[in-house]
């Protein structure tokens, strides 16, 4: 026969794993603001590298294109 000595233990036990998976779901919360953070700081510096290409790519000309000519 279960006691409730048993269920009150085993309750305490839940509640403790619970407050335990809240805090690393907070902790894993935070990590991922800061690694969005620092994605969305890598694809601005990206998007400003590939126009920076581009444009270069516009004033020098192409060596493939002169000797062709």
């Amino acid at each position: 026969m279960i006691k409730y000595e048993d269920i009150v233990k085993r309750i305490a036990t839940i509640e403790k794993k619970k407050i335990k998976n809240e805090e690393r779901i907070k902790t894993l919360s935070d990590e991922n603001n800061v690694l969005t953070a620092n994605l969305k700081l890598l694809n601005q510096k990206k998007e400003m590298f590939e126009k920076m290409d581009q444009d270069l790519a516009d004033l020098i000309p192409d060596k493939k294109k002169t000797v062709a000519n």
